[in-house]
C-alpha cells in the first residue's frame, strides 16, 4: 500500500514539474520550505528545534547579499575565516544530520559524573571549588570539592535520557538534545522591512562554531554564529565562592547591524541548562528537587511537577520598562525585585545571581516535559537591545517593530553561580543567605535593624486634584485628604488602641505633588498645614517620612518641560503613561502623564536634597524610583536601564551620605544598601500556573538587616490570611489610611484607595500590630534560617549568633500562632475574624 501511494506521488510530482518553468518550481519550493519553517517555529511542539529555521533564513539573506554579510570583517582575516568556517560547519552539520537520520545509530548509554570527567581538563581550583573544561564535548563542570557534586553546563546524558516528553512513549528528538547540549544561546532581530521582528526562538550554541582557550582562573569560549552574523567571547572565571561567567560588550561582533537587510543581537541566554536535572539520574533513580524564582516575595517550582501544559516561567527583573507604552493594559502581576534564581537537589544547591547587566535581565524556568524536553532548569536571559512597537493607521494589522539603535549600551553581562551545601538538605533560607552575603560583600549592605523592635507602617496621602462643577463650570480643585493635624489624630487613635510605634509615609504633601508636577521643594501645601506641623509629628515612637514621587508629570513647571524632560521611546515618540479602561483594558483617550526622562533625575536629586536639608527634613522617600526602572532613547541624552539604575543608586547614596534616611515603597535590590526601611513587600507571588507555592524569599534575604513591611493589608482581598502570612514572613504590617471619607476619592487619581478611610481600620490594625509585636519583636535582628510549610501550618526558624533558635508556627486553618511554648488565639485577640482566613 505504501509503495502504490509513493508511486502516485512521484508520478504527480513529475507531471507537475513538466508543467512549470524551472525557476517557478524552485521559487514555489522555497516558498513551501519557508512556510513550513514559519509554521514549525510557531508550533509549540517544534519550538525546541527552531534553531535550524532561523539559520536557513539567514543563509538565504547572505546568499542574496554576500557583500553585506561580510561587512565589517575585512579588518580581521582570522575572524573572517572563522565566520566562513562556521557557515561551512553549519552546512556540514546539516548534511551529517541527514546522513544520521538515514543510518541506524547505536543507542547512547547513560554515564556517571566520574565517567564524564574523564574527557575533562581541570583549569582552575581553590579550597572549595574546581572548574573542569571539556573541549571535546563543548561543556564544562563546576565541582564542589567537599561533596564532589558536579554542576554541568549541559546535561551529560542528553542523548541517552529516557524521559518521556510527549505524553506517549517518545523521548527527546535531535533538536531538543542539541539545545540541552548548548552552553549559550542568542536571539536575533531581523531588520528587513518585510520582517522587522525578532526571530521566533533562540539559536543555541550547538549550532555555532565554538573555540575554548585557557585563561588564568578558568577559560574563555568564543561562539561564532556564522549564519546569524554574530560572534562573542564568554569568560568562565573561578572565584573564591563562585563561577563568574561574563560577556564584555566590546567582545561582541555583529557583522551587519546597520543596513536595512541586516540583523542585530537582541538576547543573550547564559548557560540555559546549567545544573539541569532530569527525571532520573544515571543509575535510574528518581531525581527530586525544586527551583526558586523571584516572583513577588518568591515562588517555588518543584521538579517534575507535571504542569507540562502550562507556559514556562519568564519574568523581567525590576519590572517592565515603562518607556514602552503598551496599547492595552498589561496583565497584573507581582514584580521580581531581585536578580536571583536557584536550583536545589537534596543536599546541594546552585544559586544564580545576575551580577552585571541585571537591569536588562529576564528570569526563566521550565520543568521536565515542557517544550518537549526532559529537564528541570532555570537561567537568565539578557536583553541586549530594547524593542518597541507602533501601529500604522492605528490598527493591529499594521504593527511595526523597531529595534534600539546605536549599539549595545550595557558594558558587560554577567552571572555568578554559587554552590551551596547542607547535609540536612538545602532549604530556601540557605539560598537566601547566599544572596544576602553577596549583597553584603559586593554591594555594601549593612545591618540596620534594631533589637526588640516592631512598627506599624501607615501610608497616608495629603491631597489630590478633583474636578467639580461650580455654577455649571467644571473646575479642577485641590482637595484635602489628610491634613497634618488629621494625621496627628490618626496616630493618636492608633496609639490609644495599642499601636505604640508608628512609621508613617506621607505622600502628596506639596502643592506641586498634588498637581502632579515635578516637586523638589520641601514646602508644605497651605491646604495641609505648615512644615513645622509635619515635622512635629515625629517623636520617640513615631517616625514620619516625607515622600516625593517624581516619576511622571501631568503638567510642566518652571525648569521642567514636557518637551525637553520627557523620556523618548525606541520609536522616537514621547513616552506618555496611558491610563486604561477597567472594563475593556484599552488606553483611555486624552493627554496622559509624561514619563520623566532619567537624565533629569540628577537635577531633581540635587534640588530635592538641598531643599530637604535646608528645611530640616531628615526622613525622605523618592516614590517609584525605588521600584521602577526606565530607559530613554533620545539621541542627545539617552539612558539605558543600566544607566538609570546607576543614577538612582548615586542619588540615594548622596542622600545617605548627607545624613538623610530613606524609605522605599517596594525596593529593587540595588537600593537596599541605602534605605532605612522598605514597605510594600508582597507575601504572595503572581501565582503563575507552573509554580507550586509562595515563599517569602525576598524577606528571607533582608530579615535582620533592613526593616520591612507588607503591602497594605486593608488593600488585600483577604486581610486575615495576608496578616498571617506576614507573621510567617517576619514582616511588619502596613495599612493605607486617609482621614477624609472615601467619596472624596471618586473620579480622582487616588480612587484606587477607596478602602482607606482610617476610622474603620484603627482597632483592627492596632490588634494585629499587638500580636505581631508580641511574636516578632524578639527576633527583629535575627535572620531567617528555615521556612517550612506543612499543610496549613507554616514554621519559620530565626537564628542569631550566640542565641538559641526561635521557631514561630502559624496555623492558618485554626487561626493560632505558637512561639516560645505559648499559643496565641488570633480570633480572641481581635486580630482576625472567625473563619475569615480561608483562601
Amino acid at each position: 500500500m505504501q509503495s502504490k501511494s509513493y508511486k502516485k506521488v512521484l508520478t504527480f510530482a513529475l507531471v507537475l514539474s513538466m508543467m512549470m518553468p524551472i525557476g517557478s518550481a524552485a521559487a514555489d519550493t522555497a516558498a513551501e520550505v519557508n512556510a513550513e519553517a514559519e509554521t514549525s517555529a510557531a508550533d509549540t511542539e517544534a519550538a525546541a528545534e527552531v534553531t535550524e529555521e532561523p539559520e536557513a533564513e539567514a543563509q538565504e539573506a547572505e546568499a542574496a547579499d554576500p557583500e553585506a554579510a561580510g561587512e565589517g570583517e575585512t579588518a580581521n582575516d582570522s575572524a573572517a575565516a572563522d565566520d566562513a568556517a562556521a557557515e561551512t560547519d553549519d552546512a556540514a552539520a546539516e548534511d551529517a544530520e541527514s546522513e544520521e537520520d538515514e543510518d541506524e545509530e547505536e543507542p547512547a548509554v547513560m554515564i556517571s559524573d566520574e565517567e564524564a570527567l574523564k574527557t575533562c581538563e581541570a583549569v582552575a581550583e581553590n579550597d572549595k571549588l574546581k572548574l573542569w573544561m571539556d573541549e571535546e564535548n563543548l561543556r564544562f563542570c563546576l565541582q564542589t570539592k567537599s561533596s564532589g557534586k558536579c554542576w554541568w553546563s549541559s546535561p551529560i546524558n542528553a542523548e541517552a535520557d529516557p524521559t518521556i516528553v510527549d505524553g506517549k512513549d517518545g523521548t527527546m528528538k535531535k533538536g531538543q538534545i542539541q539545545q540541552a547540549q548548548s552552553s549559550m544561546a542568542i536571539n536575533i532581530g531581523d531588520l528587513r522591512q518585510e520582517k522587522r521582528t525578532e526571530l521566533p526562538a533562540p539559536a543555541y550554541s550547538s549550532r555555532a562554531r565554538v573555540k575554548f582557550r585557557k585563561e588564568s582562573n578558568g577559560f574563555a569560549a568564543t561562539y561564532n554564529y556564522g549564519t546569524q552574523g554574530v560572534r562573542f567571547t564568554a569568560h568562565f572565571e573561578l572565584t573564591d565562592k563562585s563561577l563568574h561567567v561574563y560577556v564584555d560588550t566590546k567582545d561582541i561582533v555583529e557583522k551587519d547591524n546597520e543596513s536595512e537587510n541586516g540583523k542585530v543581537l537582541t538576547k543573550l541566554l547564559f548557560c540555559p541548562y546549567m545544573g539541569a536535572a532530569s527525571t532520573v539520574d544515571a543509575s535510574g533513580a528518581p531525581v527530586e528537587g525544586y527551583m526558586i524564582v523571584p516572583d513577588g516575595g518568591g515562588a517555588v517550582i518543584n521538579y517534575n511537577n507535571g504542569k507540562t501544559n502550562y507556559a514556562s516561567y519568564q519574568q523581567r527583573v525590576y519590572g517592565t520598562d515603562y518607556t514602552a507604552v503598551p496599547l492595552n493594559a498589561p496583565r497584573v502581576t507581582e514584580q521580581a525585585y531581585i536578580p536571583v534564581l536557584a536550583t536545589v537537589q537534596g543536599s546541594d544547591g546552585l544559586v544564580m545571581v545576575a551580577s552585571e547587566g541585571e537591569a536588562n535581565v529576564w528570569t526563566n524556568a521550565q520543568i521536565s516535559g515542557q517544550n518537549k524536553q526532559a529537564y528541570n532548569n532555570c537561567y537568565f536571559m539578557f536583553e541586549t537591545r530594547s524593542t518597541d512597537e507602533f501601529f500604522m493607521s492605528g490598527t493591529d494589522s499594521n504593527k511595526i517593530t523597531v529595534f534600539e539603535k546605536y549599539g549595545i549600551k550595557t558594558d558587560r553581562f554577567g552571572v555568578e553561580y554559587f554552590p551551596v551545601e547542607n547535609t540536612a538538605g538545602v532549604n530556601y533560607a540557605d539560598c537566601a543567605k547566599v544572596y544576602r552575603d553577596y549583597l553584603v560583600d559586593e554591594k555594601g549592605l549593612e545591618q540596620k535593624t534594631a533589637a526588640n523592635d516592631s512598627d506599624l507602617y501607615i501610608d497616608t496621602f495629603g491631597g489630590v486634584l478633583k474636578e467639580e462643577s461650580i455654577i455649571g463650570i467644571p473646575i479642577t480643585l485641590k482637595k484635602r485628604l489628610t491634613t497634618f493635624s488629621q494625621a496627628k489624630t490618626i496616630i493618636e487613635e492608633l496609639n490609644n488602641a495599642g499601636a505604640d510605634k508608628i512609621v508613617m509615609n506621607y505622600n502628596d504633601w506639596t502643592d506641586k505633588s498634588i498637581k502632579e508636577q515635578v516637586s523638589t521643594k520641601a514646602k508644605a501645601s497651605g491646604k495641609l498645614g505648615k512644615n513645622s506641623d509635619l515635622l512635629g509629628l515625629n517623636n520617640d515612637n513615631t517616625v514620619v517620612y516625607s515622600s516625593m514621587n517624581n516619576f511622571t508629570m501631568k503638567k510642566g513647571s518652571w525648569g521642567y518641560s514636557q518637551l525637553s524632560n520627557t523620556a523618548i521611546r525606541v520609536s522616537s515618540a514621547y513616552s506618555r503613561q496611558s491610563e486604561y479602561s477597567p472594563a475593556f483594558g484599552v488606553a483611555i483617550t486624552g493627554v496622559s502623564p509624561a514619563l520623566i526622562a532619567p537624565n533629569t533625575y540628577v537635577k531633581i536629586f540635587d534640588q530635592t536634597l538641598k531643599s530637604f536639608k535646608d528645611a530640616g527634613f531628615e526622613n525622605v522617600g523618592y516614590g517609584d524610583w525605588s521600584s521602577k526602572l526606565v530607559s530613554d532613547f533620545s539621541k542627545k541624552n539617552g539612558s539605558s536601564r543600566n544607566d538609570t539604575m546607576k543614577k538612582i543608586v548615586d542619588g540615594y547614596k548622596a542622600a545617605v551620605d548627607d545624613g538623610e534616611k530613606i524609605i522605599a515603597a517596594g525596593a529593587n535590590s540595588y537600593v537596599l544598601p541605602y534605605v532605612s526601611a522598605v514597605t510594600d513587600i508582597p507575601v504572595y507571588s503572581s501565582a503563575f500556573n507552573i509554580t507550586d507555592g509562595d515563599i517569602p524569599f525576598y524577606q528571607m534575604v533582608i530579615h535582620g538587616y533592613v526593616p520591612y513591611s507588607t503591602k497594605a493589608i486593608n488593600a488585600s482581598s483577604n486581610t486575615d490570611l495576608t496578616f498571617m502570612r506576614a507573621l510567617a514572613a517576619g514582616s511588619n504590617l502596613n495599612y493605607d489610611m486617609i482621614y477624609e471619607d472615601a467619596d472624596e476619592l471618586l473620579d480622582t487619581r487616588d480612587d484606587d484607595y477607596f478602602y482607606s478611610h482610617y476610622s474603620g481600620w484603627v482597632t483592627y490594625a492596632a490588634n494585629q500590630y499587638k500580636v505581631a509585636s508580641k511574636v516578632l519583636a524578639a527576633v527583629s535582628d535575627y535572620t531567617i534560617s528555615d521556612y517550612v510549610v506543612e499543610g496549613d501550618v507554616i514554621k519559620t526558624t530565626y537564628s542569631k549568633d550566640g542565641q538559641a533558635d526561635v521557631v514561630i508556627e502559624v496555623d492558618t486553618a485554626n487561626l493560632k500562632v505558637k512561639v516560645g511554648g505559648e499559643t496565641i488565639d488570633l480570633v480572641a485577640e481581635g486580630a482576625v475574624e472567625e473563619g475569615g482566613a480561608k483562601s
